[in-house]
């Protein structure tokens, strides 16, 4: 019985920090907590499991090309 109370817990906690900014029936200062929790979470991923911007190369060459266009 306890290790299901635990497990209903930890689902609670997960959706609570997943979406508990956006239910507007609760109050401001428990949205807030629920969004500083959010962002210390994602702080603790390390910098090489984020995810990075493949396409930043094929941006800059996109808009190295357009600039020309924008002068004139």
């Amino acid at each position: 019985m306890n290790k299901n109370l635990i497990w209903l817990f930890v689902i609670a906690a997960i959706i609570f920090v997943t979406f508990g900014d956006s239910l507007e029936f609760i109050p401001e200062p428990i949205q807030n907590g629920s969004l500083e929790s959010r962002k210390f979470i994602v702080r603790l991923w390390p910098n090489w499991l984020k995810p990075k911007n493949t396409n930043q190369r094929t941006e800059e060459a996109v808009e190295n090309l357009e600039a020309p266009i924008q002068k004139e």
